[in-house]
């Protein structure tokens, strides 16, 4: 799906993707991807950041490419077969040697993977922490020392425009945000149900002024499902494939990177201290000088101490624990910075629609007129 675009940067790489999908489709390879390079200096363009911090090219021959340096942020590289490295931030001419974009296998030679905390690794138990201990994607920065990569592996080679090419004249930018969207319902309807069960729990659910948080989170969850709906609706075909509204879904990005701090901090609201009241660990129910104060203590009006607490525990990992708060960081920045996101809602929005209803009106009247009906 938009091969094409790559057989105008040249048949050779062209031919080296397609080659490479048809490789990665027939083994069901699980690949990481890293497409943007890891923050340094800020106020510098990316050629001109320290000597072997951005992943560039330092070496070529008949063979391949040679590359070092790093890229960000690998999910689920600890999990993975291979990994996609190319440059989703814009490149200006003289940054040659970062404009490519490859695939490789994760135990290529000289290949660095330098995790983060591991959120599973230090979660108590399933019942502590019950989305930590299992669903940890983990992220990390991939270091290329000296990384030899085959040229039937290269899909973009020096060429600044076509590293924008690949995601923005391809449907990748697309698809890659699409699912996104899809992902981020279904969490928004998990934790707008875990937030339900929160006052139910303490009993508060009946009260006028939670019922109107509830009814805010169900109508964000719904405006998320909605706006998801929408740009399946209003989608439009490019050759023989259908593809989502593309402002529609830059839209969903820019309104969705402040709703899901939003919604996390109207959970908190409605949680209060429940909690932070929680037991240590599991282990405090075996304890027999401990529990019966706990049953005393961890009371509901709908649920027994142990399910209270069960749920509580649920609820802090969602939001409030490393791995809940990951989730939260992750939501407001996986598209970019906001000005990133609402750049592409306005270069994908109808401006000329827009503009020609306000033109429109303006046509139908005139200084003139005004003037002679006046005196009149």
């Amino acid at each position: 799906m938009g091969l094409e675009v790559f057989q105008k940067h040249g048949p050779a790489r062209a031919k080296a993707l397609a080659d490479y999908v048809d490789y990665a489709t027939k083994s069901d390879l699980f690949l990481t991807y890293v497409i943007v390079n890891p923050q340094a200096d800020r106020s510098k363009d990316w050629g001109k950041q320290a000597e072997e911090l951005v992943a560039q090219i330092v070496d070529e021959d008949s063979t391949g490419l040679t590359i070092r340096g790093a890229k960000m942020l690998g999910t689920s590289s600890i999990m993975a077969n291979e990994v996609f490295i190319a440059n989703l931030q814009p490149l200006k001419a003289g940054e040659e040697a970062i404009a490519f974009s490859c695939a490789l296998p994760m135990n290529a030679a000289g290949l660095r993977v330098l995790s983060r905390k591991s959120y599973e690794a230090h979660a108590v138990s399933v019942f502590d922490n019950p989305l930590s201990a299992r669903f940890d994607e983990n992220d990390a920065v991939l270091y290329f020392d000296n990384v030899k990569v085959p040229w039937d592996r290269v899909f973009v080679h020096r060429d600044t425009d076509m590293c924008r090419a690949q995601f923005h004249d391809t449907p990748s930018h697309i698809f890659q945000n699409y699912q996104a969207q899809i992902r981020l319902s279904v969490k928004m309807k998990f934790l707008v149900g875990l937030a339900h069960k929160i006052t139910e729990a303490i009993g508060t659910t009946g009260m006028p002024q939670v019922r109107e948080q509830l009814g805010t989170l169900a109508a964000n969850a719904g405006m998320v499902e909605g706006m998801l709906s929408g740009m399946e609706a209003s989608g439009s075909k490019r050759g023989e494939f259908y593809l989502p509204s593309k402002h529609l879904l830059y839209a969903a990005q820019v309104l969705t990177q402040d709703l899901y701090p939003r919604l996390v901090n109207l959970i908190r609201d409605l949680a209060g201290g429940a909690l932070i009241m929680l037991p240590s660990s599991f282990r405090d129910w075996a304890n027999p000088d401990i529990a019966p104060i706990l049953r005393r203590v961890q009371r509901s009006p709908n649920f027994n101490s142990e399910d209270k607490v069960k749920l509580l525990k649920a609820a802090w990992d969602a939001i409030g624990t490393e791995f809940g708060s990951r989730h939260t960081q992750y939501e407001m920045f996986y598209a970019g910075a906001r000005f990133v996101t609402a750049g592409h809602s306005y270069r994908t929005f109808d401006w000329g629609a827009a503009r020609g209803m306000v033109d429109h009106l303006l046509s139908t009247y005139h200084l003139e007129d005004a003037v002679k009906t006046a005196a009149q």
